[in-house]
């Protein structure tokens, strides 16, 4: 599973001001859980809350 295009183009938006007011910053930051599944659980909720945001 990967970080979708509109994830990584919001986070290019934001990236350079340290994040900040990034509107999926929340999704971001949450701890990574343990081993693929927890990799592919952050990547997916990362990827929702892009998905969710109108860009």
């Amino acid at each position: 599973m990967k970080i979708n295009e509109k994830a990584i183009a919001i986070c290019k938006q934001h990236y350079e001001k340290q994040c900040g007011r990034c509107p999926i910053r929340s999704a971001c930051v949450a701890t990574v859980g343990h081993g693929q599944e927890g990799l592919d659980e952050w990547v997916r909720k990362v990827n929702e809350a892009a998905e969710k945001m109108s860009f």
